[in-house]
């Protein structure tokens, strides 16, 4: 299987290999060398897009809802904090990929809008194979993002996990990802409401908590494999994407589960 290493820094991607990717399952290993949280996210623009449309519509927009609908996004790396590693399965299709962060900075803005993003070009040929079967690691279990929320193991073993997103809606856009954070201490279901509620507005939450990860966004009947490694702790998984059009974030909406792996 093919790999590419990706560090992030303010603002800016670095990549390994620089030249052209196959189609098919990549590992992708992201480290964060940065002060602030930063993702890696993939996304494919849909048949027929013009470039330039997507990048007009992205330009001026921290929440990316403007530009979603012209994209499927196909995973990475959900945010992480300074200094941490995160390895992620992504099955890249032949054209062009964009890899970008929108986390913010502490200003709002998101780091995308500052430069942090890339082109990738994928060309033909016969791909990887998909996680389950190249790894050695077995893949400890599988997390589903559902209409309904997060369907997450019973228990969450050290390995690679299996993410599918089968939410379907209304239109086919339930667009989510896997953000996953450790909570500083234990915390109330009436505190991890308002942890999500301060999340939402980029403010800075009661309960510490650390960004240990996840898989980055994925649009509906596509999945993803991430390897998590999550100490003992209370622990909230959250969704940060929009719907197209409207900057108003699922977690706002409930998409967030409490949980202890």
């Amino acid at each position: 299987m093919q790999r590419l290493d990706i560090s992030g820094t303010e603002y800016a991607f670095e990549m390994a290999p620089t030249g052209d990717l196959e189609p098919g399952w990549t590992t992708v290993s992201f480290r964060n060398d940065g002060a602030e949280a930063h993702q890696v996210m993939f996304a494919a623009p849909k048949e027929g897009v013009d470039l330039a449309e997507l990048a007009a519509a992205a330009g001026q927009d921290s929440s990316g809802a403007a530009a979603i609908e012209y994209v499927d996004m196909i995973g990475g790396v959900s945010y992480i904090g300074p200094g941490q590693t995160i390895d992620a399965m992504v099955d890249l299709p032949a054209g062009t990929v964009m890899a970008m962060c929108y986390v913010p900075d502490p200003d709002g803005v998101a780091h995308a809008l500052r430069g942090m993003s890339s082109v990738l070009t994928v060309g033909g040929g016969d791909g990887g194979t998909p996680p389950a079967q190249q790894d050695p690691d077995p893949v400890a279990g599988t997390i589903e993002l559902a209409e309904d929320g997060y369907r997450l193991p019973d228990a969450m073993p050290a390995g690679w996990y299996r993410v599918r997103n089968t939410d379907q809606g209304d239109g086919g856009e339930g667009l989510h990802e896997l953000s996953i954070l450790r909570l500083g201490r234990s915390a109330s279901a009436d505190e991890v409401d308002a942890l999500v509620d301060d999340l939402a507005v980029n403010a800075t939450p009661a309960v510490p908590v650390e960004a240990l990860g996840g898989l980055g966004a994925i649009s509906p009947g596509l999945e993803g494999y991430v390897h998590l490694d999550l100490p003992p702790g209370d622990y909230v998984a959250v969704d940060f994407m929009p719907d197209p059009g409207d900057s108003r974030p699922h977690l706002l909406d409930g998409y967030y589960a409490a949980f202890a792996p």
